[in-house]
């Protein structure tokens, strides 16, 4: 749990920076919008002012409501968008500290591999997980896993692989987890006020 912690903390620091701005940007469209709209409004009003104002009234109230929503839909997309970059971000830093890659690779094999299993990595982690990086992972698990010769097409982590199931212990999946159990939490600490 304290590996998610670590995670969840590095998500929300990394992307605060990234969710001023992207915030600012959206901010920008959205009044691009709005101004736009207002424009086409007011030459439409001008043009048809000739006795019928109520229509054109409510044809201006309809394109506001329009302007609005659309602009309320693409700041959603732009943090939606951000939280996505934040977890990426997330699992490239973990990634890049070798040491703290393997002791979470080391932790996710001991908590879930069975005798018999196969690790299955990625090809971008060939330099970092060796076979004697397994071997020393089943010798002090006290279990016989091997790692498998062929390579997963995945960011990061693991697969554990036997004849009955397969486990799929990768990045993707981890923190597609973490981001469905804490995805509300990031959002709220970075777009506080919102």
């Amino acid at each position: 749990m304290n590996d998610k912690n670590a995670v969840i903390d590095k998500i929300i620091n990394d992307a605060q920076t990234a969710a001023e701005e992207l915030k600012a940007q959206a901010r920008q469209n959205a009044e691009q919008i709005v101004a736009s709209a207002k424009k086409s409004a007011k030459a439409y009003k001008e043009e048809k002012l000739s006795g019928k104002e109520g229509r054109i009234a409510l044809a201006l109230e309809r394109a506001r409501s329009v302007d609005a929503l659309d602009a309320r839909r693409e700041l959603s997309a732009c943090k939606s968008a951000l939280i996505d970059e934040a977890f990426t971000l997330a699992a490239k830093a973990l990634k890049e500290d070798k040491k703290a890659y393997k002791d979470y690779i080391t932790r996710v094999i001991k908590e879930n591999a069975e005798d018999g299993d196969k690790v299955v990595i990625s090809g971008e982690d060939e330099k970092v997980i060796t076979s004697a990086f397994i071997a020393a992972i089943a010798k002090s698990a006290k279990k016989k896993i091997t790692l498998g010769k062929e390579r997963g097409d995945f960011a990061g982590g693991v697969m554990l692989c036997n004849e009955k199931y397969d486990k799929n212990l990768t990045l993707e999946e981890d923190l597609r987890l973490i981001r469905e159990q804490s995805g509300p939490l990031v959002a709220k600490a970075l777009f506080k006020g919102e």
